[in-house]
């Protein structure tokens, strides 16, 4: 197999934010001609759009470059997904070689510069990436206590006396964690600035409404995360409809 500058090889589009590489170095990586592999790439997007629910730029980005000539001509950016594709058409040893080296060439690229970025400091990456690890964590926090609940619902099937059903129930309702909305995620300071009034006042009020899970559990409306709650969409739609009952109580209270 070759050896690949991958830095040369992988480029970095910002618009679209993908990784890509020249259909021109692909072409010589499978072994086929520049213009056959552009024919073969125009057939692809064709059957793609014909699809409305499959985008042919996730795969093939049109390009051009420019010849020794002066004179420009047509070439292809193909993502991750868009050499997987190809690869796929190869097939047999060549399409084996192809796959193991652009999947190698993606990966590289992806530490390499990742490194790079959290060497430099790039806060805005490490931000990203941290929001990334912070949802998965609660994905796998929502699913645990969803099958907590599943096994308490069961146990209490199994109760004879009613009491015993019902506490089973309420622990597994109290266990239920909902996904937050968008991944939306605000403080009641936050909406007491939306809504002109104060944190404790949003506080009381979400008591009173509904919105606020008992401490340490979710609901469909926010979660705990230690000392703190945080509220949803839905719970802010929520305060938006009663904003005149809590704002009227805020002055009523004289704060």
């Amino acid at each position: 197999m070759d050896n690949f500058d991958t830095d040369k090889i992988i480029k970095y589009i910002s618009d679209s934010k993908q990784q890509v590489i020249d259909s021109r170095d692909v072409a010589k990586m499978i072994g086929k001609t520049h213009a056959h592999l552009v024919r073969d790439i125009d057939s692809y997007k064709e059957v793609l759009d014909q699809n409305p629910k499959l985008d042919s730029d996730q795969f093939f980005i049109e390009s051009s470059y420019q010849a020794g000539t002066g004179k420009h001509y047509k070439c292809y950016l193909l993502t991750k997904k868009g050499c997987e594709f190809v690869g796929h058409k190869v097939g047999g040893r060549k399409g084996t070689i192809f796959t193991a080296t652009y999947v190698s060439l993606f990966n590289e690229y992806e530490a390499e510069h990742n490194g790079k970025l959290i060497a430099n400091g790039d806060l805005n990456f490490q931000r990203q990436d941290l929001e990334y690890h912070r949802r998965y964590v609660a994905v796998k926090e929502q699913e645990a206590a969803n099958k907590r609940a599943e096994l308490l619902i069961k146990i209490g099937d199994r109760q004879e006396e009613e009491r015993y059903r019902q506490a089973y129930y309420t622990e597994a309702t109290n266990q239920l964690m909902f996904p937050i909305t968008n991944g939306l995620a605000v403080t009641a300071g936050a909406i007491a600035e939306q809504l002109g009034t104060n944190a404790y006042n949003i506080g009381k009020w979400g008591q009173i409404l509904g919105l606020k899970a008992p401490k340490g559990h979710r609901s469909q409306y926010g979660y705990w995360s230690g000392d703190r709650y945080y509220y949803n969409e839905k719970a802010i739609e929520k305060f938006q409809e009663h904003k005149k009952e809590i704002v009227d109580d805020d002055n009523d209270l004289g704060l």
